[in-house]
C-alpha cells in the first residue's frame, strides 16, 4: 500500500497543481501542461499495476490520453486521444475486475466517440456519426454475449438509429413516411365524413 499510496498521492498533487494553476489564470506552456496530465496519468496508473486498483485505471488512462492530446494539439487527430484514453482506461478496468461489467458501457461509448471524432478529424466533411451507434450495438452486444441478458434490447435498439444514416432511410422518413401518414389520415378522415 505504501508504494501504491506515494504514486497516487503524487498523482493528485499534480492533479491539483494543474487545476489550481487553470484557475488563477497562470498561462503555463503547453508543454509543462501536457507533462503534468501525463505524470498524474502515469501515476494512476502505477496505482492500477502495482496496487491492482481496478478503478485507477479510468483517470489513469483518460490523463494520460489528455496530455498527449495537448502535445499533439493542432493535429486533426489530437482531439480523439482523450476519449480514446477514458474509454480504454474502462476497459482496462473491467479487465482488472471482471465483476465491473457496468464498465464496458462508458468504455464502449466512449471509444465510439473517439472513432468518430478520428474518422472526421482525419477525414474532413466526413460523416462518422453512425460509427457512434455501431459502436453503441457492439458494446451491448458484447455485454449480451458475455451474460447480460437484458444487453439485448438497447444492442437492437440502437441500430434502428444506425440505419437512419442511410440515404434510403432518411429519404423514407422525410417524404414517404408524412405521405403515408397523410394518406391514412385522409382515408379516415374521408370515411368520417362519408358516414355508415
Amino acid at each position: 500500500m505504501a508504494r501504491g499510496g506515494w504514486v497516487l498521492g503524487l498523482s493528485l498533487v499534480l492533479l491539483g497543481l494543474v487545476l489550481l494553476l487553470q484557475a488563477l489564470g497562470v498561462a503555463a506552456g503547453r508543454w509543462l501542461v501536457a507533462l503534468f496530465w501525463v505524470a498524474a496519468g502515469a501515476g494512476f496508473m502505477g496505482a492500477y499495476v502495482r496496487e491492482r486498483y481496478w478503478w485507477a485505471a479510468i483517470p489513469g488512462l483518460g490523463l494520460l490520453g489528455l496530455g498527449v492530446a495537448v502535445l499533439l494539439e493542432g493535429w486533426a487527430w489530437a482531439g480523439s486521444l482523450f476519449l480514446l484514453g477514458l474509454g480504454a482506461g474502462f476497459g482496462a478496468a473491467y479487465l482488472a475486475d471482471r465483476t465491473q461489467w457496468w464498465a464496458l458501457i462508458p468504455g464502449g461509448i466512449l471509444l465510439s466517440l473517439a472513432g468518430v471524432a478520428l474518422v472526421e478529424g482525419v477525414f474532413p466533411g466526413t460523416e462518422a456519426g453512425w460509427l457512434l451507434f455501431l459502436g453503441m450495438a457492439a458494446t451491448f452486444g458484447l455485454l449480451f454475449v458475455r451474460g447480460q441478458s437484458w444487453a439485448l434490447w438497447p444492442a437492437l435498439g440502437v441500430l434502428v438509429p444506425l440505419g437512419f444514416t442511410y440515404e434510403l432511410l432518411r429519404f423514407l422518413l422525410a417524404y414517404a413516411f408524412p405521405l403515408a401518414l397523410i394518406g391514412v389520415g385522409g382515408y379516415l378522415l374521408w370515411r368520417s365524413l362519408r358516414g355508415p
